[in-house]
């Protein structure tokens, strides 16, 4: 798990708010970012919005755009602005190209983008160094 010492102290488990309907998504992202992170897995943006509300709050949020809610998706990221929502918000796409989802990346400190599938190991990668956790790797760059 992340330490403290890398940039940001923690109170609790480090949950990431995962919102896509694939399991195989899912199920990958959970192979990938365990034990480290809490992984919360849900298939709609009505079930994501009251995970927002547990103590301590996801520490991260990653959505995949391909959701068949997917028109959902600009209401559930208002809601993360009207909350107040501090953490980052990781969006998947399988309509991103990896140069596509850098330049994206490059636009904000809070958004950042990534292209499915990704590489082994990569979403894990993505997430540490959107939390400050670790520097992005040279082929990974914020939006």
């Amino acid at each position: 798990m992340p330490s403290s010492s890398q940039g940001r102290a923690t109170s609790g488990p480090l949950r990431v708010l995962f919102v896509a309907d694939d399991p195989v998504l899912r199920d990958t992202a959970r192979r990938e970012l365990s034990p480290a992170f809490e992984l919360l897995p849900v298939n709609t943006f009505s079930l994501a919005l009251p995970l927002l509300d547990l103590e301590p709050a996801p520490t991260a949020v990653v959505i995949d755009m391909g959701l068949a809610d997917a028109k959902g998706a600009a209401d559930f990221l208002a809601a993360l602005v009207e909350r107040g929502y501090p953490g980052p918000r990781v969006l998947l796409s399988t309509k991103f190209r990896p140069e596509e989802a850098s330049t994206l990346s490059q636009a904000s400190i809070i958004h950042f983008a990534l292209a499915t599938p990704w590489a082994a190991g990569e979403l894990r990668a993505f997430v540490e160094a959107a939390l400050g956790f670790r520097p992005f790797p040279s082929a990974l760059h914020a939006i």
